[in-house]
């Protein structure tokens, strides 16, 4: 006689399949038929009946009575290894399509963690029980399995999920003799489903794991749906919102009669022509000048295509909106707040979501908050706005948390924008994955960049004839004072005999270094010769990550006041920053960095042209900044192609950077190893190591002056019984600590108890080691800044 299993404390396990078969359902009806075809359709309802398979065991069923209770041993009750041995068995019995089979056993095994992954010895068919799809067939875990077989309530589970386990003839084997069974079930996966894996073409392996990562993120987001929200009806009934091109007309409006506004609504025109010329088209382009206007163009692009979709078929695509820096993150987001005001509406979580570190956890005032992480974390939303680490991680990253987005990645208009800063390994993985998710999930993509890397092939552009655009303007000139070396003391001390005769002038002066050390240097030295405290009119701002990013933000938006100032920053100004500069300082780096940096300059094109000037800065024992930051092989290519230039006009930009471009891809290493680690399901590095290189020993630090209630609000995260209520919480707080937070690599023998004290798992920077000016102040330590 068969018992009612429970899948949860206060759930059984048929009424938690029907939950999820529910919330595929609703997952289905977001997405076109092309996406959830009729075959993922049926393989993602496979996947509710077989995931918790493993929960038909008197272990599991002891312990699901009462969790806090349970004495019984840990690994006995364990689900998602027996769930994927009882889907082996069936598929073996039943004679499934192998790919099919490896679609539901990686699902099944990893639906709690990540999906598997295949080492690389596999390639050559030999025997590796590392990998964690198939290392129950010795030791401890063989042992596990073979107890949990004779605990197994096969009549019960048969009711539940309709799954036959009784039906199966291998299932004798394993109670009769399981090790002989495991070993068989291993066999069959190994040579048969493994070997027809590889024999796939590179392709077809990318678009076969885009398939299994949207199957198996549906399956993540219906698993929690009914747990994780609290009235699920809100959830299942979503509907898109219909946003309207006509907004961005009326958001621009009438804009005075100069070039670069000609040229804005020339660019504009053309766009529209293209997109109604050319819907259907999956991968767009759009390069041109910095200042031209790309995130209305954008916009448009992404607005016009929603109506299309409108007027042709039932699924409304989700907007997502991808950037590399906070700052250009949080004037795109003012934008499109601006854009949905003039269509009558508050930009409230449903309309718009930002997604990044320092993001507030809001939704909605409607939603009840326990249910507001799920729709945050599931990207429920018609815009998204987020970083390209948090975008690349739903894209490729195994781990579940990631992929549970993944599936909101099809159907979708994605926004790549300021594409030259992604590192070059990253361009043939691109090129393909991008391609697949057109094809796989249905999406349009549009890359932006003044200066375009050309790796993404099949590519429309909405400006077929950007080059005039280029030609056309004349706002800047790159100017190169790097035939010799210049000390960082002899740099600022030529800027103390030049700038009390700029700033007379009322000229908007930016110098970019390259380093933070370099930029407080030349920032002390400047306020040393003018006193800025006195000129509240002419104002010093220092933007650096020794500066948190509240204090970055306030000042960039100081900046875009358009008044007389200084700023000394780093890099972290340079692409994408919205800010018009009457000059330019730029420590020497490479190409497209200079290209970005001198679009802050004469922005609007409004006065005569202006200077960017180039030179090459070394610190106190002669080693140039430039190589402390940037590689090696990216400098070298710029000092090739400039060669022996003095200056370098901006309508001649375009020729420059396409011979930079061009020979990066013959001298760098554009990524074909993580092409192949993602295609053939291996072990790769991180998105954020991919990104940025090796971490290195990090200290962050609170300011917490700034945010006069955060400690409390601490306190009480902390104090919160319940931790998943307790996580939660943390999470809440996250964004407002980032906000206020500053963080140094340090040496070795570096304490932060020299300037902070731990609070909560923080360290709190004492009074006196931060200023708003200068950032944080750690003179006399022993650091790397």
């Amino acid at each position: 006689m068969s018992n009612k299993l429970k899948s949860h404390p206060d759930l059984y396990l048929y009424q938690h399949i029907e939950q999820v078969e529910r919330a595929l359902y609703s997952i289905w009806s977001r997405h076109s038929p092309k996406t959830v075809t009729e075959r993922i359709k049926k393989l993602s309802a496979k996947t509710a009946l077989l995931h918790d398979l493993g929960k038909g065991t008197r272990a599991f069923q002891k312990y699901i009575d009462d969790p806090g209770s349970y004495t019984g041993d840990l690994n006995e009750k364990s689900h998602t290894p027996l769930s994927l041995m009882l889907t082996l068995v069936v598929a073996r019995d039943a004679e499934w399509d192998e790919l099919e089979t490896l679609v539901l056993a990686a699902i099944v095994r990893g639906h709690h963690s990540r999906l598997p992954t295949i080492p690389e010895k596999r390639i050559g068919g030999v025997d590796c029980p590392e990998w964690d799809l198939d290392n129950f067939s010795g030791g401890e875990k063989a042992r596990i399995l073979k107890k949990q077989f004779n605990m197994i309530d096969f009549d019960s589970l048969l009711k539940d999920t309709g799954v036959d386990l009784n039906a199966a003839t291998i299932i004798n084997e394993l109670l009769e003799d399981a090790t002989r069974a495991i070993t068989k079930t291993k066999r069959f996966l190994v040579k048969q489903i493994i070997s027809k894996f590889f024999t796939m073409s590179e392709t077809d392996a990318v678009n076969f794991r885009l398939k299994v990562q949207l199957i198996y993120s549906m399956l993540l987001e219906s698993d929690k749906v009914f747990l994780a929200v609290s009235n699920p009806e809100q959830y299942l009934r979503r509907e898109s919102k219909l946003w309207q091109s006509k907004w961005i007309d009326e958001r621009i409006g009438k804009t005075d009669d100069n070039t670069t506004n000609r040229l804005r609504q020339k660019a504009r025109c053309e766009v529209v022509d293209i997109i109604n010329r050319c819907p259907s088209e999956s991968i767009y382009t759009l390069t041109a000048p910095t200042g031209i206007g790309k995130t209305l163009l954008a916009a448009t692009w992404a607005f016009k295509m929603r109506e299309f979709c409108s007027g042709a078929i039932s699924v409304i695509p989700k907007i997502i909106v991808v950037l590399p820096f906070l700052s250009v993150i949080d004037q795109t987001v003012k934008e499109y707040k601006k854009l949905l005001s003039v269509g009558g509406y508050d930009a409230d979580g449903e309309w718009l979501l930002t997604s990044h570190s320092l993001a507030d956890r809001e939704y909605a005032d409607w939603l009840e908050d326990e249910s507001v992480p799920f729709f945050i974390d599931t990207w429920q939303s018609e815009l998204i706005i987020t970083t390209y680490d948090q975008f690349l991680m739903s894209l490729v990253d195994p781990k579940a948390r990631y992929q549970m987005r993944f599936h909101n990645l099809c159907d979708a208009l994605i926004i790549l924008d300021e594409l030259q800063s992604l590192p070059c390994k990253l361009w043939q993985p691109l090129d393909k994955i991008l391609n697949g998710l057109t094809r796989i999930g249905n999406s349009k993509i549009l890359l932006m960049s003044a200066t375009l890397p050309p790796f993404v092939r099949n590519a429309k552009p909405l400006l077929p004839n950007y080059e005039n655009y280029f030609t056309q303007l004349q706002r800047y000139k790159l100017c190169f004072n790097i035939q010799g070396k210049t000390s960082i003391k002899e740099f600022c001390e030529e800027l103390e005999t030049r700038l009390p005769k700029w700033l007379e002038e009322g000229k908007r002066i930016l110098i970019t270094l390259n380093t933070r050390r370099s930029a407080r240097m030349a920032r002390d030295s400047l306020e040393e010769v003018w006193p800025f405290k006195y000129s509240p009119e002419v104002p010093l701002h220092f933007i650096s990550a020794d500066v948190t990013p509240k204090d970055r933000l306030n000042k960039i938006d100081s900046i875009k006041e358009g008044k007389p100032c200084l700023v000394v920053s780093t890099q972290c100004i340079e692409a994408g920053v919205d800010i018009d500069m009457d000059l330019v300082i730029r420590d020497f780096a490479p190409l497209d960095s200079l290209i970005q940096i001198a679009g802050r300059c004469n922005r609007e094109g409004a006065g005569e042209r202006g200077e960017v000037q180039i030179v090459d800065l070394v610190d106190e024992e002669g080693k140039r900044y430039s190589e402390m930051i940037y590689d090696p092989i990216h400098l070298q290519v710029t000092r090739d192609i400039i060669n022996e230039q003095s200056e370098l006009l901006e309508e001649d930009i375009l020729v420059f950077a396409d011979r930079y471009f061009g020979e990066l891809s013959d001298k760098k290493d554009t990524g074909k190893i993580h092409l192949q680690r993602f295609a053939r399901w291996q072990d790769d590095l991180s998105v954020h190591e991919i990104l940025r290189g090796k971490e290195r020993r990090q200290y962050t630090f609170l300011v917490l002056e700034q945010d006069s209630s955060l400690k409390e609000d601490m306190a009480k995260a902390n104090s919160m019984e319940d931790r998943w209520k307790r996580r939660e919480a943390w999470r809440r707080l996250a964004g407002r600590i980032a906000r206020v937070s500053v963080s140094i690599f340090a040496t070795f023998n570096f304490d932060p108890r020299q300037i902070a004290d731990d609070y909560l798992g923080h360290w709190v920077l004492r009074e006196g080691y931060y200023s708003a000016d200068r950032g944080l102040l750690t003179e006399g330590m022993t650091m790397i800044l």
